[in-house]
């Protein structure tokens, strides 16, 4: 893959000494990761880098090399703003206007309705993950470590579902050889990851899976989950990851919905699919976004009739694909 823009970046580097990394509010493994691994291979080339996350990390992830760095608010204006992961200002969560925390904005990301609101965009959306453009980015500048290969490994194992997802591709998976040759050990990041479960995460998939409901000839799955189910499971709002693929996963299901009540009139909604309707320009619907077979959004209603709305969505969306493969 080649990368565009690279001449721009790279002369933005050259010429700049200062660099705040930053990714999207509710972080995942690919946002974590392709921030991680762009700060500290930044600070091998001897810049200032600054990691900065506006959300509180999930416990799984603090296995990663380096996370003790990301803070959870801006210290200073920087040379450059790296938003990495994120397909419009409003995920960064920033309090102020994006030019208040760098003078040169730079975008890097893998969605496809990203808004390109960079002085330089790099954006390519054929790319697994932010992770995966990283890599592409540094590989020839320093040489990669193993802590640098341990979070580029997490970004592209996460957004790949560890290489089962149709956004895998051979390139991806020459880069995840790259990694294991420097010393990534694929056993240990996927137990941290992916097999790794809390009690009350067990608890919480619990309450979720009794709400499991089927629509439209079972090719439709939808679940939820209030703050009541939070509360009662104890779980945290980050063990709510993961769980969409249960409803995901039904032989015969096509869309899977997953309902998360984050006040009494917001709801978050995720959405995945398994072979040909794309999800992402459902979420589009209500001003949300993402890849062809996962994406979300936020609706501003109870989760009651958030359900009611975005589902009678996902049904006009399979009478309109009418089964017709939406390839890559």
């Amino acid at each position: 893959m080649s990368i565009a823009n690279l001449g721009s970046f790279n002369e933005i580097l050259k010429s700049n000494k200062s660099f705040t990394i930053a990714s999207h509010v509710d972080p995942d493994g690919d946002s974590i990761g392709s921030v991680l691994s762009l700060t500290l291979a930044l600070k091998k080339m001897g810049k200032c880098a600054e990691p900065v996350i506006i959300d509180k990390i999930p416990e799984k992830y603090k296995f990663l090399p380096g996370n003790k760095l990301i803070s959870n608010q801006f210290s200073s204006r920087s040379d450059v703003l790296i938003s990495l992961d994120s397909s419009d200002i409003n995920r960064l969560g920033l309090n102020e206007d994006i030019r208040d925390y760098g003078n040169i904005i730079v975008n890097i990301d893998h969605h496809k309705n990203n808004a390109l609101f960079g002085d330089l965009n790099i954006v390519d959306s054929s790319a697994s993950s932010a992770g995966e453009i990283v890599y592409q980015l540094i590989k020839d500048k320093i040489k990669i470590d193993n802590d640098i290969a341990i979070n580029i490994y997490t970004s592209i194992i996460t957004d790949t579902g560890s290489a089962r997802y149709s956004n895998t591709t051979p390139l991806c998976l020459r880069i995840l050889a790259d990694l294991v040759d420097i010393g990534v050990k694929p056993d240990y990041v996927s137990r941290q990851v992916f097999e790794k479960r809390t009690l009350s995460s067990i608890k919480l998939l619990k309450l979720a899976l009794d709400t499991l409901e089927l629509l439209e000839n079972n090719k439709i799955a939808a679940m939820y989950i209030t703050q009541e189910m939070l509360e009662v499971s104890k779980a945290m709002e980050e063990e709510t990851e993961g769980i969409i693929n249960y409803a995901r996963e039904i032989d015969g299901v096509e869309v899977a919905v997953l309902f998360r009540e984050k006040e009494k009139s917001v709801t978050k909604v995720g959405l995945r699919s398994n072979e040909w309707v794309d999800v992402s320009k459902i979420a589009e619907k209500f001003n949300g976004g993402g890849h062809l077979r996962a994406a979300g959004c936020i609706v501003e209603l109870p989760i009651n009739q958030a359900r009611a709305v975005v589902l009678n969505a996902v049904s006009a969306a399979l009478a309109d694909n009418g089964g017709i493969l939406c390839k890559e």
